[in-house]
Order: C-alpha cells, then sequence, then structure tokens
C-alpha cells in the first residue's frame, strides 16, 4: 500500500470517527458537512507537509552553510554527549596531573588554559568532569557542524584548535580584568550593536579589540600544537562512536584522513528527524468549528489526529459523554 493509499484510508477513517461523536455536537444533521471534514482534514494534512517541507529546508540550508550544530538533531546531540565527553576528558587529564599518563602531552597544557583561574584551582584540588563542559560543546559543535561535509582530520583539528584557542583568550580576559570582561559580555549578550550576520566573528572581533586597547598580549598558539589537540579531542569522539577517521587515497603518493559519522551516528539522525519533522506543522485557519477541548484534554481545535498520540473512537466517545453528563 502506497502512502497516498494509507493517507486516503486514514482520512475515511477520521472522518467516520468525527461523524460518529458528532464533531462535538456542532451540527444536526450529518449529511450536509461530511464534505467540509473531509475538506478540514485535507487542509490539515497539507499543513503537516508544509511544516515536514520547512523542517526540511532548514535542514538543509544548516548543512549547506556548516552549521548543522544549531539543527535540532545537532542540538540534541550535543546535550546528549556533552557530559560523557567531558568525562573523558576529565579522566585524561586526572591521570595527567597525578604523572599516570603514559607519554607526554602537549594538548593538556593548552587545554588547561581554556579554564579561568578559578575553576583551574578547583580542578587541581578536587577533579571535576563538569568544568569541562565548555571545552566539550565547542567540540561536539564543530564536530557536527562537519557530519555531512566529511571534512580532512587536519582541517577539523585545527578549527577545534582555534576554537579552544579563543576561549582560552576570553578566560585570560576574564582574569586580567574580570569588571571589563564581564562589562563587554554583557553588552555582547544583550545584543546591542549587534550585527545580523556572524554573531560569532562580531563577538570575536569586539572582545580582540578589546584586549588589545588595554595591552592584553595573548601568547599565539602554533598550527602544530593546534592539530595535535584538536586531534586529541577528535579520538574521544571515536571512543563515543561519533565520528570514525577514514584514511581515503587521493593519487599517487597522496592520502589524506577525513573525519565521517559513524553509521549509528547517521541512523539516529535519521530516526531523530523521521520523528520529529512532523512536529512542526504549519498552522493554517480552519475550515470548520474548531472542535472544544472541554472533551478531552488531548484532542480539540483541530480535527486530525495529533501526531504524538493514537485517538480511539470509543475513548473520545466516552470523553464526550462524561463532559455533557458534568454539564
Amino acid at each position: 500500500m502506497t502512502i497516498q493509499q494509507q493517507q486516503a484510508e486514514l482520512l475515511q477513517q477520521q472522518i467516520k470517527e468525527l461523524i460518529k461523536v458528532g464533531v462535538g455536537g456542532k451540527y444536526k444533521d450529518t449529511t450536509d458537512y461530511t464534505k467540509q471534514i473531509q475538506d478540514e482534514l485535507e487542509l490539515e494534512q497539507v499543513m503537516q507537509n508544509r511544516g515536514v517541507e520547512r523542517y526540511k529546508k532548514q535542514q538543509t540550508a544548516a548543512v549547506i552553510k556548516t552549521q548543522e550544530s544549531t539543527t535540532l538533531y545537532g542540538l540534541q546531540y550535543q546535550a546528549k554527549y556533552i557530559s560523557k565527553l567531558s568525562a573523558l576528558i576529565n579522566e585524561d587529564i586526572v591521570k595527567t596531573m597525578s604523572g599516570n599518563s603514559g607519554r607526554h602531552r602537549t594538548s593538556f597544557k593548552l587545554i588547561c588554559q581554556c579554564l579561568n583561574k578559578l575553576k583551574l584551582n578547583e580542578q587541581m584540588l578536587k577533579p571535576n568532569a563538569d568544568n569541562w563542559d565548555s571545552i566539550s560543546l565547542i567540540v561536539l559543535k564543530n564536530v557536527i557542524n562537519g557530519i555531512s561535509k566529511n571534512h580532512t582530520l587536519n582541517r577539523l583539528s585545527i578549527a577545534i584548535g582555534s576554537a579552544l584557542e579563543q576561549e582560552a583568550r576570553l578566560c585570560m580576559f576574564e582574569d586580567k580584568d574580570k569588571p571589563l570582561f564581564q562589562k563587554v559580555s554583557k553588552i555582547l549578550n544583550s545584543g546591542q550593536g549587534m550585527q545580523k550576520q556572524s554573531k560569532y566573528l562580531y563577538k570575536k572581533n569586539v572582545f580582540t579589540y578589546w584586549m588589545n586597547r588595554n595591552d592584553l598580549t595573548w601568547k599565539r598558539w602554533s598550527k602544530k600544537d593546534k592539530v595535535h589537540l584538536g586531534t586529541e579531542l577528535i579520538h574521544y569522539c571515536e571512543v563515543l562512536n561519533l565520528v570514525t577517521c577514514q584514511l581515503v587515497n587521493k593519487g599517487k603518493n597522496k592520502t589524506l584522513y577525513y573525519v565521517n559519522p559513524t553509521k549509528k551516528m547517521l541512523q539516529e539522525i535519521k530516526d531523530f528527524n523521521n520523528v520529529n519533522e512532523a512536529m512542526y506543522p504549519e498552522f493554517l485557519p480552519m475550515i470548520m468549528p474548531p472542535m472544544d477541548w472541554d472533551y478531552s484534554p488531548f484532542r480539540g481545535g483541530y480535527y486530525g489526529r495529533k501526531y504524538n498520540q493514537e485517538n480511539k473512537p470509543e475513548e473520545v466517545v466516552k470523553s464526550i459523554n462524561q463532559s455533557k453528563e458534568k454539564k
């Protein structure tokens, strides 16, 4: 059975249910409004289809702009894995501080700069995985942004390293001149003077301006250090089964590592979109008078079945009868 046939069958079933319950008793003659009910249900199907189209259009735009971290599934992934990633970072940081790390890690010297003095002192005294949430968020944002682009390991590592360097600069700014840092942050968070495009770049330039104006010099991280740090953090994402690094032959004597999403991650995104794309219909004016909400807390207004639950005819009739008895 095709999707069109399933929709047509569901439409006829809904019409029968609505006629059976009398659509809230608003009409007495069922033969006069059968066609109107059908038109209303068809309109609501159009609303749902437009919502799906809009959802997919927003996803496509985010992919083109390399901003998938701003999509619903991107936000869901950040919330789901931020604590897990922070725990992995914290575990290795503790090993390094205790001298149990098996090898020298330049990246951990850099990553500690991404905490202000207060948090760093707390981490030294009592390690806490939550201290690394801001670092984890930056890593996840950059990784998710590159899901559909298949960035090279080197490029993605530099992007993560550069973003973390900016975080470290802000921590230094806060430590050196906290009143000024809070003042600038408050203005930027209020949106005052904010440009519509590239808000991140605008904020970065404003902070850089005030740091330079107050002679807060920053010792820049080398490209090599950024690659080491970014690669180490991408490895954590491999441990979490989010991405995988694959060696690709690009020609004679030339191979590159590419960062690709795992099958698990792609399937989870697909399942998430299948569930959520129908949850945001484009609401239009109704053809029929809306159903009363007092018949059921789960059904009212529009006639079609809600997308997150099943309306059974006997349950609808029971709720209507109970409502009538109360009146």
